[in-house]
């Protein structure tokens, strides 16, 4: 009789062992599994503030996953944010850039700074060497492809490429921006157009 109740027990231990690893998640190529690693990765993302290593990393695990049952499920089970930071990564991935360029706004942030250099200089001094990397930098990143969409850490979420170019300058863009800097540039000769 003794036997019986320690066959039934192992036998009940064994199965709820299972129940909870799948339900936890370790169990690979479950639902549970692909959408407990797609919330870690994009934690990542949020909390390093897209930094280009963890955004590559989010795209290869959705790249390696996308179309399986299990992660169109776990996408389904993401919250409204989490799905935005998902689906902005592999759209950039997919349609704009290389895996280790997703989330690299080193372009974008240098263009930024150069502008607010010759933009801020005062009248009469020498912009020319700024103005000179705006150019090189324009004809550098005129072959390239660039990401549509830049991770603001304010909101903790990806905007388009204009309007994190125009949230650095008070909300300015167009020629209300641009004007004033391409203007000073060619009163020192170089064309930045």
């Amino acid at each position: 009789m003794n036997k019986l109740y320690i066959l039934l027990a192992c036998c009940c231990c064994s199965s709820s062992a299972g129940a909870g690893a799948f339900f936890s998640g370790f169990i690979p190529n479950t639902t549970q599994y692909v959408l407990k690693k797609m919330k870690k990765l994009i934690q990542i993302v949020i909390a390093l503030d897209a930094t280009p290593e963890s955004c590559e990393n989010l795209y290869k695990y959705i790249k390696e996953t996308k179309g399986t049952s299990a992660a169109e499920s776990a996408s389904h089970s993401l919250s409204e944010k989490e799905r935005h930071i998902l689906e902005k990564v592999y759209s950039i991935g997919r349609m704009d850039v290389t895996p280790e360029k997703i989330c690299d706004k080193s372009s974008i942030d240098s263009s930024i700074a150069l502008f607010k250099n010759v933009q801020n200089a005062p009248e009469g001094e020498d912009v020319s060497v700024y103005c000179n990397n705006l150019k090189d930098l324009g004809n550098e990143n005129e072959d390239k492809r660039h990401p549509t969409y830049y991770w603001d850490e304010s909101k903790k979420k990806f905007i388009r490429d204009g309007k994190y170019f125009s949230d650095a300058f008070g909300g300015r863009s167009g020629p209300e921006l641009e004007g004033p800097v391409i203007a000073k540039c060619e009163a020192v000769g170089i064309n930045i157009r």
